[in-house]
């Protein structure tokens, strides 16, 4: 439980801050006066000024805001809703005027609505940015610290029926040690001159492997599926356990980094691929595991811990990693690979989102403050590196949810600075007001559903 704490607490406060300080930044290189930074919002907690800007630590955690000077009647409106509570952009807070100068002291050049709009559109769109660059930050930086994660085998462990593999006559406990003449350690390479091979002209791979100790060779030709993927058929002889989550089922039976596990159910199994299918299948229901450690056999009775993957789709896991060893990598490299996973976490976490407004996701999908919580638990306790990647995965989708065209969200601003700057004039503040209370109105709605839909998750028996 305290590790959940620490984990959502790590995980909240960095992204809020990060997001804060985007739109703070840029306050000052434009010149706008910042009234407040907070982190949380409602009553304040702890507070201090510094200069022009009172730096605040409020109630509720799940949120934060920069107030401007000059927000104009938008400021006004959300007040007087909120029991004199102000929130830019993403929350509300109870306002503490007495601590700050009012508009009307400080120089109308300084005010956020007196600027340029390229200037508006900057401070808004600051915050979601910064969490952007977070994110790529952190795989970067995990990259660099723990290394490439490779699986260091390159023996075969399984081969699917009417594959390419399997027409290549490729059998179980096959040691690849070539392809097309070029020597491959570990199962990344093998995949990659494979797939390489596939997309070159012919597409065929010659393949040198060792089989009860004597060499033999072989052709294999990867094919494209019904969906397009690259499709060889082969997975790698990879049973030996890597990290253990703390706590969790395969720990407290006792599995170790290093152990080899070599059968469930009195059934051998030959990679890890193997023994995820067995234990996906038996949620809550007993499995006899029986692995090797040091010359010595064990044997325990392991019961998978039920979890949902989707929506009225649970699968069973007792929470051990494959075993990967770490290559060292170079700056620009691991920058490549932050990238590239900054990228892969927009694009899936967009297509969740449009499936779930398009109705194919219901709300069972959606998780709330305490779903995020014990996601970041669990996280820690794999590891501390494990934690910053969900904290990057998170990032970005805050970055992403901040850019919906939604008032009182940074992208409702984005919408009505862009309609201002094509039209020429700006929207009527009444209008941006309405929208913003409707937003606001709805925003509130949907949160208090969500965290509903936690706390039902979360209850027994359901």
């Amino acid at each position: 439980m305290f590790s959940t704490l620490i984990a959502f607490a790590l995980t909240l406060g960095i992204v809020i801050i990060i997001h804060e300080l985007g739109h703070f930044a840029v306050c000052k290189w434009t010149g706008i006066y910042v009234k407040t930074f907070s982190i949380g919002f409602g009553p304040k907690l702890l507070r201090r000024r510094f200069g022009e800007t009172e730096y605040a630590i409020s109630v509720a955690p799940f949120g934060g805001y920069v107030k401007m000077a000059g927000e104009g009647v938008l400021e006004e409106i959300q007040d007087t809703a909120t029991r004199d509570a102000h929130h830019y952009p993403i929350g509300t807070v109870e306002g503490d005027r007495a601590a700050a100068l009012r508009d009307d002291a400080i120089p109308v050049s300084r005010h956020f609505r007196n600027r340029p709009a390229w200037q508006r559109l900057a401070v808004v769109t600051a915050g979601p940015a910064a969490n952007l660059l977070l994110a790529l930050l952190l795989y970067t930086l995990t990259v660099l610290g723990s290394g490439l994660l490779v699986i260091p085998v390159t023996t075969v462990g399984g081969v699917t029926d009417g594959s390419p593999a399997a027409a290549a006559g490729l059998q179980v406990g096959d040691r690849i040690l070539e392809v097309d003449g070029r020597g491959v350690a570990t199962w990344d390479e093998l995949t990659a001159a494979l797939l390489s091979a596939g997309e070159a002209a012919g597409g065929t791979a010659a393949l040198t492997y060792e089989r009860d100790g004597a060499r033999a060779t072989a052709s294999l030709q990867p094919r494209r599926d019904a969906a397009g993927r690259w499709e060889l058929g082969l997975e790698p002889h990879d049973n030996v356990v890597g990290l253990v989550q703390k706590g969790g089922p395969a720990g407290r039976a006792g599995l170790q980094s290093g152990d080899r596990v070599v059968a469930l159910d009195g059934r051998p199994v030959s990679s890890f691929n193997d023994i995820a299918r067995v234990i996906n299948t038996k949620a809550g229901v007993p499995v006899s595991v029986r692995w090797e450690r040091g010359g010595e056999t064990f044997e325990r009775e392991i019961v998978p811990t039920a979890e949902e993957v989707q929506p009225d789709s649970t699968i069973g896991r007792i929470f051990f990693e494959r075993r990967y060893e770490s290559r060292p990598v170079g700056l620009f490299h691991a920058v490549r690979i932050g990238v590239a996973a900054t990228v892969g976490t927009i694009g899936s976490t967009v297509e969740v989102l449009g499936n779930f407004f398009l109705g194919r996701l219901g709300m069972e999908a959606v998780g709330g403050p305490i779903r995020i919580g014990q996601v970041a638990g669990e996280m820690l306790r794999w590891s501390f590196s494990h934690l910053m990647q969900f904290i990057a995965f998170f990032s970005v989708n805050l970055f992403l949810l901040n850019l919906l065209p939604i008032p009182v969200l940074d992208g409702g601003h984005v919408v009505f600075i862009l309609l201002e700057m094509v039209m020429g004039r700006r929207v009527h503040e009444r209008v941006q007001a309405i929208a913003t209370q409707v937003g606001l109105i709805m925003l509130l709605l949907f949160m208090t559903f969500v965290i509903v839909v936690d706390v039902l998750k979360i209850l027994p028996g359901q």
